[in-house]
């Protein structure tokens, strides 16, 4: 037995806001079961690379990717809580070292309340360009992240008495947390990441784990197989249904009307560069195992050095327009309907039972933006997924 799999996509997060406001509504409106909004300040792309992906004849349109410009992920949250009833949101990814873990427990409880118990939040350990360039340490950021949970846990189940607790981090002495904990329970939690103390966390203490794809396994499904097969395990061993558990993947998809065009859009800078950085989070290690050199250096890992000042706009163009094809194949989920269909298949095979699209065709071209609501609901009907109601936004 299985859960049922989820669709969902990206939330606009980038101006016009009242387009990106307008765009929330209109998700819901579609039939998309959840909405993602990440928490970054700036993109992963070089500067300069990536417009807004919609079409200028409607911007206000959910297309399911991002631009050079990212607005609070908090405050698109709240958005998405006020403007929606139904619809789940999800903030991913967010680190908990940037934000004092008693704050962000009084953030989460309160987007708890205010979307009446529909809120989740991906946990990961953060990048370096979110921290370094803004004066942030990334210091100890896995004991950092585990203490932040236990920390909003701890405030989170206090019901409103006084809680001391002893941590290396953030002690907690007297502290009161008067909001109460929604009907719905806390917010859900999700872990990011592959180490042992991650899954450890998804299986006793969080509610799954998320990863992106087709580079968070490496284009490896029967290594990711693995992973969630051990998540499953430690939960039973602890007592917990894993049935009930979440597994997220947010599927890097440039997704067209045919092969041909999709991969003609494959092979844009924009997509391509995605190739480059994240063909996995040891991104030069991936190209070494696939048998080719990879363009950053034989060292260069995302979490640590993926910065939008690392080459320039055309410096990034050269660079992928070199990529080897096998690459952009194992890197990008690419073609028409009846081609991703398959391949994000194998990813729910492996025990994805919940997909977040993202749509970088719209980064390659973005009037291209206008035929994704058709294409991807062709692909959820192909997984067995309800098509989205396309005379309903």
């Amino acid at each position: 037995m299985s859960k049922p799999v989820k669709f969902g996509l990206i939330g606009a997060m980038y101006p016009p806001m009242d387009k990106a406001l307008e765009s929330i509504p209109r998700a819901e409106g579609l039939g998309w079961q959840f909405i993602d909004f990440p928490d970054q300040i700036t993109s992963t792309n070089p500067r300069g690379m990536l417009t807004n992906p919609v079409s200028a004849s409607d911007p206000g349109a959910p297309t399911s990717f991002f631009s050079d410009t990212f607005f609070g992920s908090m405050e698109m949250c709240a958005a998405a809580a006020v403007l929606t009833t139904e619809m789940e949101i999800l903030l991913a990814v967010i680190d908990p070292l940037r934000r004092s873990p008693a704050v962000m427990a009084q953030e989460m409880m309160t987007l708890q309340h205010m979307s009446n118990g529909r809120m989740s939040f991906a946990i990961g350990a953060g990048e370096e360009k979110q921290f370094g360039p803004y004066g942030e340490a990334r210091v100890k950021p896995f004991s950092r992240l585990e203490e932040a949970v236990h920390t909003w846990r701890a405030l989170w189940d206090s019901n409103g008495e006084p809680v001391s607790r002893e941590s290396e981090f953030w002690p907690l002495t007297d502290a009161v947390f008067p909001i109460p904990t929604h009907a719905a329970g806390p917010p859900e939690l999700l872990f990011v990441g592959a180490g042992d103390r991650i899954q450890r966390l998804a299986a006793t203490v969080g509610n799954g784990w998320l990863t992106y794809l087709p580079g968070g396994s490496g284009n490896d499904n029967v290594a990711m197989k693995a992973l969630i097969d051990n998540i499953k395990e430690r939960a039973q061993a602890a007592g917990r249904d894993p049935v009930e558990l979440r597994f997220n993947a947010q599927v890097v998809t440039v997704l067209a009307e045919d092969d041909d065009t999709a991969w003609k859009l494959a092979r844009h800078p924009n997509p391509g560069w995605i190739a480059i950085a994240a063909a996995s989070i040891d991104s030069a290690k991936t190209w070494e195992k696939w048998g080719y050199e990879h363009p950053l250096g034989a060292d260069f890992n995302w979490a640590r050095d993926v910065n939008v000042n690392i080459v320039t706009k055309a410096q990034a163009e050269e660079m992928t327009a070199k990529i080897p094809d096998e690459v952009t194949d194992f890197a990008l989920v690419w073609g028409g309907p009846e081609r991703v269909a398959p391949r994000v298949q194998e990813m729910i095979d492996a025990g994805i039972n919940e997909v977040s699209f993202f749509n970088m065709a719209a980064s390659a071209e973005p009037e291209y933006a206008v035929h994704w609501d058709g294409q991807i609901s062709r692909v959820m009907e192909l997984l067995g997924g309800a098509p989205l109601n396309l005379t309903g936004s």
